[in-house]
């Protein structure tokens, strides 16, 4: 055998070396797209089951039972691991249940016997004990810088090397209020932190009946996944934060997750109790026909200063037009009722959508007290009847918008913003709705209205996790903007009616197919594209998505730092936006 020279030896060794850290690499790697394939070889390929009956068992008595398995929300005797899988146990000596979510790869205990709601599986499983609730999600750090990325993938590769790129967009993106010393002073609420990324948090001033103690906890698995808990329980419980903090520490487990999830929602537009006026019912009835052409409406960033009588009716004769629903925003508590402009609407045989928003500050002090809070503690029930009132008093329809983008961390109601939990906000459109009703403000079609992406994009502030209830929406209102290319270095790209749309519907239509749809609020901006093709393409578009009814287009513009317009939505910034707009009016682009 030929003796290799000292130069192959250093390329062989090289190679082999090379060899080794692939390798290394692939089972090390905890990369998104790395791990995807790993588990899909893992479960798809070699069948492995992610059963460990001496784990789930571990720690449990003897007399530990197996309670039931789920199988897509249905009892099942057995397992089938590509769908979405559950099983609870029950030990009667420590009478506690332990809940093993292949799904979402974890199994915690808990005290009791607990019951599971599965409805939004996909996104989270929240267990019910007898005195308190949890919401268990398995979640992903997806904003990353080119530092971050390479930082992590060090920290798969070299377990010695330090990375906190996963805590740290854990404490920004969802903790950043909660965890704010101004925040907690502000809205009466007192945290204490247990541990890296586990704290309490204890609310004064809720009601009987509400849950005024919080325990989150965030347990990173290795990659930029990490299993997100929260538990809500009643302060007079006997349960302390310390003895479930050790209950999270110590008996929480993760492992790969596996199946594909199945969602158990029935969601329709209830409005057996609505007891409409026979103007809005009229109204919501000729919504419900999607055989008709969607109506127009337009808001115009003068209508706070003139109404409906200053550019409106300049913009109207441009486009030889007359829009049939404008929009206009009024904010809780700090706002009156615009009875003048409300009636100005009704008299110019226009129905005006209503965007009332739970803000003190045109959701720019985020960091200060909460109307959303002092809602859910029952403070502004007043100041919500006199609004109430009023609305019942115009006597004509309204379209009502109530805290639209709550899936956001940018309006003062959002889930983030109070105590990153959605339940708040439900219970607060509940309160105000069940109001309404009390005070006879029979005239309202109700407008549920998520942002088309959420922020941060976590399961748990997913849309579907903030919709009130059947009985208290009649109308979905999708939200899509172009914003153009101004703030490119942040990621804004040019985005064409359909991309947006056509997300929405996928994203929607599965679980709202049977609401009518209304586009409260978009705009394409001129910064980046040619605004009138993108206008024309959009009204050979909107025939695509029979469900919306309603589009309303947002005629303003949002400014940058220095006050330059940023995004430039104005309909008539241009003769061709405004050429591109009347012939679509016109049919000439068919819907």
């Amino acid at each position: 055998m030929k003796k290799l020279k000292r130069w192959q030896k250093i390329i062989l060794a090289l190679f082999v070396l090379g060899l080794a850290a692939c390798v290394w690499e692939f089972f090390s790697s905890q990369n998104p797209w790395l791990l995807s394939f790993k588990r899909n070889i893992k479960y798809e390929v070699l069948h492995l089951s992610p059963e460990n009956t001496v784990h789930e068992l571990g720690g449990l008595s003897g007399s530990a039972e197996e309670i039931v398995r789920y199988v897509d929300g249905a009892e099942a005797e057995k397992l089938d691991f590509s769908a979405d899988c559950k099983k609870i146990y029950y030990d009667p000596d420590r009478d506690v249940s332990r809940v093993v979510n292949y799904l979402d790869g974890w199994q915690l205990t808990f005290p009791g016997k607990v019951e599971l709601d599965q409805s939004l599986s996909p996104l989270f499983l929240t267990v019910l004990g007898e005195d308190y609730d949890v919401t268990i999600s398995r979640e992903r750090a997806p904003y990353q810088s080119k530092k971050d990325i390479i930082t992590f993938e060090l920290s798969t590769f070299l377990p010695f090397f330090p990375d906190h790129t996963v805590q740290d967009y854990i404490e920004h993106y969802e903790y950043r209020f909660l965890l704010n010393r101004e925040w907690q002073e502000s809205n009466r609420v007192y945290v204490g932190q247990m541990g890296e990324l586990l704290f309490h948090a204890k609310v004064e001033g809720l009601t009987e009946g509400q849950y005024d103690s919080y325990l989150y906890g965030a347990f990173p698995t290795g990659s930029r996944e990490y299993i997100r808990v929260v538990w809500r329980f009643h302060s007079t419980a006997n349960d302390s934060f310390t003895q479930l903090a050790e209950t999270l520490q110590n008996d929480l487990r993760c492992f790969d997750p596996v199946g594909e999830g199945h969602y158990q929602t029935d969601f329709y537009p209830d409005t057996s109790q609505t007891n409409w006026s026979a103007e809005t019912q009229t109204v919501y009835d000729s919504l419900q026909e999607q055989s008709q052409d969607p109506l127009w409406g337009v808001f115009m960033g003068d209508f706070v200063q003139n109404g409906f009588h200053g550019e409106l009716p300049k913009l109207e004769e441009k486009l030889d037009f007359h829009f049939p629903v404008v929009l206009y925003y009024v904010h809780l508590p700090s706002m009156e009722f615009p009875a003048e402009l409300m009636q100005e609407a009704k008299d110019q045989d226009r129905i005006v959508e209503l965007t009332l928003q739970v803000t003190d500050s045109n959701n720019m002090d985020l960091f200060g007290p909460s109307p959303q809070l002092a809602i859910y503690r029952g403070e502004l029930d007043e100041t919500i009847r006199e609004f109430a009132r009023n609305v019942r008093d115009l006597g004509h329809t309204v379209l009502f918008r109530l805290g639209n983008e709550m899936n956001s961390d940018w309006t003062s109601y959002s889930g983030v913003n109070n105590l990153c939990d959605p339940h708040i906000y439900t219970a607060v459109w509940q309160r105000i709705y069940r109001i309404f009703q009390e005070e006879g403000a029979n005239n309202l079609i109700w407008i549920y209205n998520p942002n088309d992406r959420s922020a941060p994009p976590a399961k748990w502030n997913n849309a579907l996790a903030y919709y009130p209830g059947n009985e208290y929406v009649h109308m979905l209102g999708v939200t899509g903007y172009n914003n153009g290319t101004y703030y490119a270095y942040q990621g804004e790209t040019w985005r064409s009616f359909g991309e947006i749309y056509d997300k929405v519907q996928e994203e929607y239509e599965p679980h709202f197919i049977r609401f009518p749809w209304i586009i409260t609020e978009f705009a394409s901006s001129s910064v980046g594209g040619d605004k009138a093709a993108w206008i024309t393409d959009m009204f050979q578009r909107l025939g695509d998505y029979p469900n919306i009814r309603i589009a309303v287009w947002f005629s303003a513009a949002d400014y940058d730092e220095a006050g330059n317009p940023a995004r430039p939505y104005w309909l008539d910034e241009t003769e061709e936006t405004l050429n591109a707009f009347r012939e679509g009016l016109a049919g000439k682009w068919n819907l």
